[in-house]
Parts: structure tokens; C-alpha cells; sequence
């Protein structure tokens, strides 16, 4: 009840209990009454804000979930991409070697090659990341372009010279283990340090052996140490010799194209074991047949 300037609040409570009374000055009622409607129509709006807030934080969440993931995946394209590019620049020397064209080793040198960005760094960390990535992918860019003049530039010289090309030593004369490679080894008859004019591939007996480039039979002949012997002339000052036979299936003045079968992996000579000794020579002089190999 309102009694000059005070207004009096009742409490009732169940029992046998004496109502409680309360006496408030006028402004400080009004002052709480105005609180406590503010409250009232304030609690619909603090409410939504809240929710909308936590959907926020939770669709912040999952963006931020599908960030990771997305850039574990950029991460791992971007590897895959620079391996790609580098199997290309091994692929482009290879060529330009068994084609003889200048600059073969500097096709091979790789730009520098920076960190790629870890998928789990904090947000403020991302942006740099992403500028680091991009900057990756730019470099991997200019060196798939680089990889690209290469090969037009490849194929032109190439188409030219289909003749040397086919000539040319470029794949494994037999299926096997590559058991002694080209270059100065222990000899496992003397102990004693020698070098090796070709490497060793090792198969059971009767293994075959094709030719790794067209070419013409010029000698099978017996030989101490490296036993049945075959030698073929692939012209352009490339001989093919081939050591250790069981058996020979050309004979001398044969041509004999690439792929085709001339002989079998024996055990002739001065050998530990079945396997073949394959030589390449340029001109007379002995080289590392890998070199020539491209599968």
C-alpha cells in the first residue's frame, strides 16, 4: 500500500506464519521496479545473443576443423607435386645424356626448396603459411614450365635423330639383381682392387637376354674370364659386349633390333655364379651402362 511516498510490500506464507511487511521508500521502489522490468524484457534478447554466439563459436569450430584438413591435403599434393617435378628433371637428363645434348647436369639442379606449412598451427600462424605455400606452388610452377620448354626442346632435337635414338642403348639387356656395378671394385677371385668395364646382372641359367638397341652382330667368340662371348655394333661408336653366356641365338652379321632375344644368362668363364656382364663402349672407351637405361 502506497502511504506518502512509501510504498509497503506484504509477505504471506503459508502456516501459521505472521505476514513480514516491508517498507521502501518511493524512489528506490520505482528504481527496482524499473530493474526488474528491464530484466524481463533484457532476458529474450541476452538469450538469443547467447545462442548466437555459440552457434558462432561452433561454426568457427568447424571451419576451423575443415581448414586442418584441407591444408593437410594442399600439404600433400604440394609433396606429391615436387616429387612429380623431380622424377621429370631426372627423366629430362637421362634423355639429353643418351642424346647428347649440352647442359644435361644443369637440367638436373633444383631451385631452392622451402618448408610447407604444418596443418595444425594456430590461426594467427595460418596466414603465413598460406603466403609460404603459395609461394611453393609458384616455384613448382616456373620448374613445370622449365620442364616443359625442356621436353619441347627435347622432342624437336629428338625427332631428328630417330635413327641414333634406336641405336642407342637404353634399356636392361636382362631381368635379374644388379649384382657389381660399373667402376673399380674388390675382384672376388685376386682380392685385389680393379675396375670393372660394365656392371653385373645376376639370373638362373637360361635367363634371357634381348637387345637393348638395334644394331649388327659383329663377333661371338670365347673369352678367358668372361667366357662365351657376343659382341653387337649399334653404330655412332656404341658397342654392346655381353660376357658369361649359356647359349647364343644370333649369328655374326645378323641385324638384330631392339628387344629381341640374342642370348641366355650362363655360367662361362671366370664367374661366382650365373649372371650376365653387360658393357657398354663409346668409341672404344668403356662407360657406365646405367647411364644408358631409362626403364
Amino acid at each position: 500500500m502506497k502511504r506518502e511516498g512509501v510504498y509497503t510490500i506484504w509477505i504471506f506464507r503459508n502456516g501459521a506464519f505472521r505476514p513480514h511487511k516491508i517498507k521502501l521508500p518511493g524512489f528506490i521502489a520505482k528504481t527496482l521496479l524499473i530493474v526488474f522490468l528491464v530484466i524481463i524484457f533484457s532476458f529474450p534478447f541476452i538469450t538469443f545473443s547467447y545462442i548466437s554466439k555459440s552457434l558462432k563459436l561452433a561454426k568457427m569450430e568447424k571451419e576451423r576443423a575443415e581448414q586442418k584438413v584441407q591444408m593437410a591435403s594442399l600439404n600433400k599434393k604440394l609433396v606429391e607435386f615436387r616429387r612429380q617435378i623431380q622424377k621429370l628433371k631426372e627423366f629430362d637428363v637421362k634423355l639429353r645424356i643418351i642424346a647428347n645434348l649440352e647442359n644435361a647436369e644443369e637440367t638436373g639442379s633444383f631451385l631452392g626448396v622451402g618448408g610447407l606449412a604444418h596443418p595444425y598451427r594456430e590461426p594467427w600462424q595460418k596466414e603465413a603459411d598460406l603466403k609460404r605455400m603459395g609461394a611453393e606452388l609458384d616455384r613448382l610452377c616456373t620448374e613445370a614450365k622449365f620442364c616443359e620448354r625442356s621436353f619441347r626442346e627435347l622432342y624437336s632435337f629428338l625427332e631428328g635423330k630417330k635413327r641414333q635414338l634406336a641405336c642407342t642403348p637404353s634399356i636392361w639387356p636382362a631381368r635379374g639383381w644388379l649384382t657389381s656395378r660399373f667402376g673399380y671394385r674388390i675382384d672376388p677371385f685376386t682380392g685385389l682392387r680393379q675396375f670393372h668395364e660394365g656392371i653385373d646382372i645376376a639370373n638362373r641359367i637360361g635367363t634371357p637376354i634381348i637387345a637393348p638397341a638395334d644394331g649388327v652382330v659383329s663377333r661371338v667368340y670365347k673369352e678367358f674370364g668372361l667366357g662365351l662371348m657376343l659382341e653387337i655394333k649399334h653404330g655412332y661408336g656404341i658397342v654392346t659386349r655381353y660376357g658369361h653366356l649359356s647359349k647364343v641365338y644370333v649369328k655374326v652379321g645378323r641385324k638384330v633390333k631392339r628387344g629381341e632375344r640374342i642370348a641366355a644368362i650362363g655360367n662361362t668363364g671366370r664367374s661366382t655364379g650365373p649372371h650376365l656382364h653387360y658393357e657398354v663402349r663409346l668409341n672404344g672407351v668403356p662407360v657406365n651402362p646405367q647411364r644408358y637405361i631409362l626403364n
